[in-house]
């Protein structure tokens, strides 16, 4: 498996941190404006995004641990 560059993860951490921000201000905003709504979803998918490409990166560095655990018995 091929390994998620630390640049790509750094842009997807960026972007995550930009999305909580207007997650913040939407839950903080009380008005009717429907950009502060799309400008939540929008934030709210690219938590997501982040939470999943780094889920996948633990997940890809267990299986690569427990591949030379294995190995190393046999």
């Amino acid at each position: 498996m091929k390994a998620i560059s630390e640049k790509a993860i750094e842009s997807f951490e960026e972007t995550a941190l930009e999305g909580a921000k207007q997650l913040r201000a939407y839950f903080a905003y009380q008005g009717d404006n429907p950009v502060y709504f799309n400008k939540a979803k929008l934030g709210a998918a690219a938590v997501s995004a982040y939470s999943r490409v780094r889920a996948s990166e633990t997940n890809r560095m267990a299986v690569e641990l427990q591949a030379k655990r294995s190995s190393g018995r046999q």
